[in-house]
Parts: C-alpha cells; structure tokens; sequence
C-alpha cells in the first residue's frame, strides 16, 4: 500500500472526498479484496503448511539418521577393502622378504632343527609343509615322519601359529605311535641297572621273521660316532639316530630328555646347505642355529629351559660321544643286536611287515 492511496484512505473515512473520489477508492478496495481471497485460494490449493507437525519432523529425522549411517557403513566397507589388503600384503613381506633369512623360512628351519635333535627318530617331512600367511600372522603344517625298516611314513602333524614373531605352543597329533612321549627312550651308561633288555628281547621272540622293528638301544658307555658306527657294522642294521652327552648331570639324571642328531642311515639334518659337514659338524651348526632362536626352539620342543648355549659348549669341550640310538632291521637281526651288542637297555618300538 502506497503513501497515496493511504492519505486518500484517511480522507475517505473522515468524509473529506468527493463522491466521485470516495467510489475510486471503494474499487480499489473491492479489487484488495479480490486480490486477498485469489492468495487465500492459492495457497490452501497447494497444501502449504508452514509449521511442521511433530510426526513429519520425526520423519525429516529419521531420514538424517539413516544417511548418516549409510555414509558410515560405506566408509568402513571402503577402508576395509583398502586397508586388509595392503596389512595382508604387508604380512606376506614380513614373513617372506629376505629369501633364505626371511621370518618363514626361520620358523621352518628352527622347527625341522628342533624336532630332528629332541625327539628321537622323528622329522619334519619339509616336501609336505604348507605354510598359510594371515592377517600379523603365519600358520604352517609340519607333517613329521619316521623310518621303520627301509619305509618312511608320516606319523603325525604339528600346527605352528605365529603372531608377528610370538610363537604360540604348537598343536601335535601323533598317529598310532607305540611309545608315548612320557615314556623313557634312553638310560644313561651310568645310570640303574634295568631290567628292559630281557624284556625286549621276550617281545622280539615272539615276532615273526617277516617282520622289521624299530628299537632305542642305550649302550654300556658312550662311544664316539665313527667308532659306534664300526661296533655296529657285523648287523644287518640302520642307525636312525644317535642320543648324544650334552651335560655333565646326565650320571645323576640318567633319564634325562634326549638331545641327538638323524644317524648315517636317515636324512640329514640340512638337506640342502652345508652338504659338506659330516654327521657330528651338523650337529654342532644345528645346535647354533637354534641358540639364535632360544626361545622358538623351547616353545617347539616343550621344555622350558633346552639349554643350548650350555651343550653346545660341553660338545665343543668334550666332543661328541653317543650313549644311545635309535636302529631299525629285521626283528631277529635287533634281536641279536641287543643279545651280543654293547646294550645296557632296550626298548621295541614300533614293528611293520617286512619291507627290507
């Protein structure tokens, strides 16, 4: 509304105007009016509601919340697609970089090393393992073998986890094995008189001639290896692998948990390096390669304190002399073995069809 109109207005209600000016003024209300009621009918056409009612703003909220999740959930999809596999990539070069010295191959050559001087006439069969790199960490199957008569088979399984470098206590499965891992493998040339050989040679009585046994024999002294290996050349033998003095407490723990090395009749400790060094050389290198990985070698082995440094240093001093084997023949050839031989004590193992 103009000044005009609005002085005129002012004019018309206090009876100022002409007739012919105050009926101007009358059309031009009558067409405000009109003009009122055309926006009134306009704006009820098109639902124009300017406050919101409590349900549609629930609504408006609801719809924020739901994009908000879904942007999110879409960055978090993202990230992940993106940032698992660069760390599983990144995974890969840290168990893998380095070829021969990469983390992997350590944890394999620790592991073969371990199970080939702690337990006695078992390896890790390393053409069989499987390794599987995971998210920080590294999973690997190590099938462990042994040799009975002239055939190698697969006795059991150890599942190793690694958690960047913390190795967790492995899982072991051992297949059908006659002498549990409690049970005593050696005595120690000082040690108890036993009453083993008499019994061991009761069992192999009994056995057929088509048969071939795996037999512990510990022997009346400690002997080094060559001149062990001429004591046993008058027997249709193999010589499996050899129980070897360590430490000087042996002759008050004539039971004492076995460290040892594969004999001349089974695989060497390194397969493929050092294929120069005889069979006692082998065994000082594996000794040192597993002192660098103390405490692998002791999660692997079970035995809390293996003491590698130490032995290693009693061999250098005293040089490396066998009290007991583990051999493998014809069931009557171990028998003779264990009736003529230098054996103090005995136990059979496990016994298979003949297959020599």
């Amino acid at each position: 509304m103009n000044e005009d109109f609005k002085k005129r207005w002012e004019q018309y209600k206090n009876g100022e105007l002409s007739e012919a000016e105050m009926i101007q003024v009358e059309e031009e209300l009558e067409k405000l009016e009109a003009y009122q009621e055309m926006l009134d009918q306009e704006m009820k056409d098109e639902n124009w509601d300017l406050a919101l009612s409590p349900e549609k703003q629930k609504a408006i909220l609801r719809y924020g919340k739901n994009k908000s999740y879904l942007r999110i959930s879409t960055l978090a999809v993202l990230s992940t697609l993106i940032i698992l596999p660069l760390c599983t990539l990144g995974s890969y070069l840290y168990y893998g970089l380095g070829g021969h010295d990469s983390k992997g191959n350590e944890l394999v050559q620790t592991a073969s090393m371990t199970i080939a001087v702690t337990q006695p006439n078992i390896q890790v069969d390393t053409d069989a393992l499987s390794n599987k790199v995971k998210l920080f960490g590294i999973n690997t199957q190590f099938p462990l073998k042994k040799q009975i008569g002239n055939v190698t088979k697969i006795v059991g399984n150890e599942e190793v986890n690694m958690f960047f470098d913390q190795l967790k206590p492995p899982e072991v499965r051992q297949y059908n094995q006659e002498l549990a891992n409690e049970e005593r493998y050696f005595i120690y040339p000082a040690g108890i008189k036993e009453k083993s050989v008499s019994k061991a040679k009761s069992i192999l009585k009994q056995l057929p001639s088509g048969t071939v046994t795996e037999a512990f024999l510990s022997f009346e002294r400690s002997y080094p290896t060559n001149e062990l290996y001429d004591k046993l050349k008058g027997y249709d033998i193999r010589v499996l692998w050899n129980a070897i003095e360590t430490e000087d407490n042996l002759r008050d723990h004539p039971y004492a948990e076995p460290i040892g090395f594969p004999g001349k009749d089974s695989s060497r400790i390194f397969k493929f390096q050092h294929p120069d060094l005889n069979e006692d050389e082998q065994f000082k290198a594996a000794l040192t390669y597993i002192s660098k990985h103390r405490k692998w070698a002791e999660t692997l082995s079970g035995r809390k304190d293996l003491k590698i440094t130490k032995r290693l240093d009693y061999v250098d001093k005293n040089g490396i002399n066998v009290y007991g084997a583990v051999v493998t023949g014809p069931s009557k050839e171990i028998e003779r073995l264990i009736e003529k031989g230098p054996v103090k004590a005995a136990k059979v193992g496990e016994v298979e069809l003949w297959n020599w």
